[in-house]
């Protein structure tokens, strides 16, 4: 029950997460389930689908099936498809029900695979992580099938592209079926960075295979973390995690500085202590994203003199490495609902549908709210609301704030 919602909807689970980065790519995702999990994640999970060729298939998981553990009749149906839609590969991926019997999908990924010959992956999700860490699972699937080099002795990757990156954590689920990841490939490309892989959105399975080319990794969202240090150690690649927000300088600074000194110089942090007496503003949603909106509104403030300080709150799992201190993680809704009533913010962004969480008495007090629509939390509700991070929009979203 620690992940109960009473007013939000329930938060974009694992199996979300995987079909979401996979669902460019050209391949059949079947999810092993009675049709519910499917219909949650193309109805409220997936913005791409209405008018999509993708291949997105339910089992069809029946209650004789569950209990006799009928994998036989499984095989049997996605084979059959295959033969009739020809994917790229075949990624299943679980959901509860299979997972109180014990469902065995990398053995039936590797039955599939001998029996159609296309790469086939087996997901043991079972609904009950979040989508981030299914992000980071497809990842590191694509990574192993399709770019399976590994570091040398000294822990260093092969010879690559001294000039390119990869993106790690583009998906929907955080930035909407919009031109987002599109303004991020395009800011580092019109500055003389190739943008090797995104992984989520904007990718072709063809381009997995130079993934281990880039010089650096850019998480752009919690989703991306577990798979970057994947990468890391895999190929030696290093990361630095930052989403381009407003005119993307600061993201584009430290990316260009790696890439021509092997480093980042640290920011100078301009964060003040709310004892200052200054205005509290708290940042609810992804901590990487939620980090990268504060970097720009501090420096914002910086420019105008205006005091503000700023906390960030992951509602997902967190990221404890680029934490800074006063952070926190929301483990679940009431957590959540205590804070923001608890007088210890005057300004709140968050997604849309937290607002509700506010009592009359602490909108009374003047708590003012800043709807940042986020896909993973408010579903379908707010997804054609999603704002473009790297847009003057954004720019005067946050200085409305200010």
């Amino acid at each position: 029950m620690s992940k109960l919602c009473v007013n939000l909807p329930p938060l974009a689970p694992d199996y979300s997460g995987v079909a979401s980065t996979l669902f460019e790519l050209g391949g059949m995702i079947v999810i092993h389930d009675a049709s519910g999990c499917t219909g949650n994640y193309l109805g409220y999970d997936e913005p791409r689908w209405l008018g999509s060729k993708a291949l997105v298939f339910c089992s069809g998981l029946r209650h004789m099936d569950a209990i006799l553990g009928n994998d036989d009749l499984l095989v049997n149906r996605i084979i059959a498809a295959v033969n009739d839609t020809h994917p790229k590969f075949v990624a299943l991926l679980g959901s509860p029900v299979p997972m109180v019997i014990g469902t065995d999908y990398a053995g039936i990924a590797t039955e599939l695979e001998s029996r159609t010959g296309i790469p086939c992956f087996g997901f043991d999700t079972k609904g009950l992580a979040y989508y981030t860490k299914g992000v980071s699972m497809a990842i590191i699937a694509l990574l192993k099938k399709f770019c399976p080099k590994k570091a040398d002795a000294d822990g260093k990757a092969a010879a690559g592209n001294s000039r390119a990156i990869n993106l790690l954590g583009t998906t929907p689920l955080d930035f909407g079926n919009t031109d987002n990841v599109k303004l991020f490939i395009s800011l580092f490309e019109s500055a003389g960075i190739k943008v090797l892989n995104s992984f989520g959105m904007e990718n072709k399975l063809e381009n997995i295979a130079q993934a281990d080319e880039a010089a650096l990794n850019l998480v752009v969202s919690e989703s991306g973390f577990e798979a970057a240090q994947y990468m890391k150690d895999a190929y030696g690649i290093p990361f630095i995690c930052g989403t381009p927000v407003g005119d993307g300088k600061i993201v584009l600074r430290r990316v260009a500085e790696f890439l021509e000194s092997g480093g980042c110089k640290p920011d100078k942090t301009y964060a003040l202590e709310a004892s200052d007496g200054c205005e509290k503003l708290l940042i609810a949603g992804d901590q990487i994203i939620s980090n990268s909106i504060r970097e720009y509104i501090e420096e914002l403030s910086r420019r105008s003199g205006k005091k503000i300080a700023v906390r960030v709150a992951s509602i997902f799992d967190g990221v404890r490495q680029i934490k800074r201190e006063g952070d926190l993680v929301f483990k679940n809704e009431l957590e959540l609902r205590k804070f923001l009533n608890s007088g210890k913010a005057d300004k709140i962004i968050a997604d849309p549908l937290v607002e509700q969480l506010l009592t009359a008495e602490t909108k009374a007090k003047g708590v003012k709210f800043f709807g940042l629509p986020h896909t993973a939390v408010s579903s379908k509700i707010c997804w054609d609301k999603t704002k473009l991070f790297l847009s003057k929009e954004f720019e005067t979203f946050v200085k409305e704030i200010l």
